[in-house]
């Protein structure tokens, strides 16, 4: 089955949710056993203005509901739509929280040209703009993103992010990759989550204070 190599990054006119251009890719070898075609269809519904309203309802209360098996692209449409509809710390939490496991999800792939700064870019900033304006709401999102993250465990394919590397693409094309494993050892993913939370959190208390100093 063809399927969408990659959520985001192969859909354009993205300034505009309502006109979705899709360019399919057939993923080859390792990477056709990651099945995106379930998370694709969510993920174009949440963005897509044409989505019938009562089955866009239904979607973001399953996403949710259940937050843990839906990749971190799906949790970025889900911010978009509940910050939009102005629930603004809301929109916030699922922002912050999907950027938090989008990159402890590329801090664990094998494929160092994975990454997800496309999602960052299209989804953030409306609401980062609106976070860096409202400090105390932002510090509370983000302490609670953290403390989230900390208790609740992923249970989504984290392979969802070589989709945006080079190897992919590059078997896809009809080129040789030479990417063996597409994730790091489980043995340390622990370790990986643990300094992805604590870098994350870390990064925004720097930030906070680099603010202070020029108040």
């Amino acid at each position: 089955m063809r399927i969408t190599l990659i959520l985001l990054l192969v859909l354009c006119s993205l300034a505009c949710f309502s006109q979705v251009t899709e360019h399919v890719v057939e993923p080859v070898g390792v990477y056709k056993e990651i099945d995106m075609v379930n998370a694709t269809r969510i993920f174009k519904s949440l963005i897509d203005s044409n989505t019938n309203a009562a089955i866009k309802v239904k979607l973001i209360d399953s996403v949710e509901q259940n937050p843990n098996v839906y990749i971190p692209p799906i949790l970025y449409a889900l911010s978009y739509e509940v910050f939009n509809s102005g629930n603004k710390e809301d929109g916030m939490f699922w922002f912050y929280l999907a950027q938090l496991r989008a990159r402890y999800d590329v801090n664990r792939c094998a494929d160092k040209t994975a990454n997800a700064s496309e999602y960052n870019m299209t989804f953030g900033p409306a609401i980062n703009d609106y976070a860096f304006k409202h400090i105390d709401t932002l510090t509370k999102v983000v302490d609670k993103v953290v403390t989230f993250e900390k208790v609740n465990e992923e249970n989504y394919d984290q392979r969802w992010i070589n989709l945006s590397g080079m190897g992919a693409m590059t078997q896809s094309l009809g080129g040789k990759s030479d990417q063996k494993e597409l994730s790091l050892p489980k043995d340390r993913w622990a370790e990986i989550r643990s300094k992805t939370i604590n870098d994350y959190y870390n990064g925004f208390e720097e930030y906070l204070t680099s603010l202070k100093k020029k108040q």
